[in-house]
């Protein structure tokens, strides 16, 4: 360990608060943000903290850690940290939070939940304060970097599907019209809970369905899994591949984005689908995804699905059957991602 840090556990150096009931109906809907596990909830003219604080889900989306830089209301399902409560800078025990994995804990049986003493008996390497801010500096930055990568790739993304349907909302007179299945390899994930038999494992970072959002990945909370390198050659994505979540809820049915090598090994689960285009010279993938998150697609998945209750999914063979249209490669609206295959 560096000179001047320590090993300490979470419950020595910050205190999780209980966040305060408040009601929707009275929230005023104006100036301070009021959090819930999953983030911002809506607004209120008070604050129940007094500057910045970390917001941390006590029920439901448990151990997901926030960060408002201002006065806010965390209601009854979080636990807070403000400056009263903790002599760390908030910044860097932010980043030291998310990296507990604190969403691994949970002793609720019916209601998913985080007592803070399993929280509290945590331990991490504690440095000098002054230290603590350069790395929360260093730390910013790279999150500032990721979050402009992902409004460009979101825009991206949109202007993709918007130039899509302008060019190709009905059938056009250049394009083939062909299937997913044809023009791509449609492959699902690994699981979850598979038998091992003894086989040499490495421990890998994999998508799960929450990191796979419209447009965008989510890689605030990716998760680790541990495969064998055969499973990690088979899983392994590659830039320009396309990622589509099996179902759930309706909302989720066929939502999708590219991937563009945001890790330098990552796999995928089994709830998500991996579309890699078998040649990238007649096919764009971003053309692709704008096929896919057109409304003709969404219709097409909401036909084809298994449905229950509320819950939506479709399998391998429902989504290589998706109608493509295919036009010229110079035709096709896109940034023209190419794919690498994997070191």
């Amino acid at each position: 360990m560096k000179a001047g840090w320590t090993e300490v556990a979470l419950g020595e150096i910050c205190e999780f608060r209980y966040g305060k009931a408040l009601k929707a109906g009275d929230r005023s809907g104006d100036r301070y943000p009021v959090y819930g596990s999953n983030g911002v909830v809506g607004r209120h003219t008070t604050a129940l903290t007094a500057g910045a604080t970390i917001v941390i889900g006590r029920k439901g989306s448990y151990g997901e850690v926030h960060r408002s830089e201002v006065p806010c209301w965390p209601i009854d399902t979080t636990y807070y940290i403000d400056a009263s409560a903790t002599a760390c800078d908030l910044r860097w025990l932010t980043y030291a939070l998310r990296g507990l994995r604190l969403t691994e804990l949970n002793r609720a049986a019916a209601v998913p939940g985080l007592n803070r003493e399993d929280a509290y008996r945590r331990r991490l390497a504690l440095p000098p304060l002054d230290e603590q801010r350069r790395i929360a500096r260093v730390l910013d930055a790279a999150e500032a970097v990721r979050t402009m990568r992902r409004r460009s790739i979101e825009s991206a993304s949109s202007f993709a599907a918007a130039l899509y349907r302008a060019m190709f909302g009905g059938i056009h007179p250049t394009c083939e019209v062909t299937t997913l299945g044809q023009v791509s390899d449609v492959t699902s994930g690994i699981t979850k809970g598979r038998r091992i038999n003894g086989r040499v494992l490495t421990e890998v970072p994999y998508l799960a369905v929450s990191n796979v959002q419209a447009g965008h990945l989510d890689m605030t909370n990716v998760k680790t899994i541990e495969a064998s390198e055969p499973e990690i050659a088979r899983f392994r994505l590659a830039p320009g591949d396309l990622l589509l979540t099996e179902g759930g809820d309706p909302d989720k049915l066929g939502r999708g984005t590219l991937w563009s090598g945001e890790l330098d090994v990552c796999i995928h689960q089994n709830h998500i689908f991996r579309v890699r285009v078998h040649d990238p010279d007649q096919v764009d993938p971003v053309f692709l995804q704008g096929q896919v998150a057109s409304a003709a697609a969404r219709s097409y998945f909401l036909r084809a699905a298994k449905q229950t209750t509320g819950i939506a999914s479709i399998n391998r063979t429902q989504l290589q059957a998706l109608p493509v249209q295919l036009p010229p490669i110079d035709l096709q609206p896109g940034s023209c991602v190419k794919r690498r295959a994997p070191a």
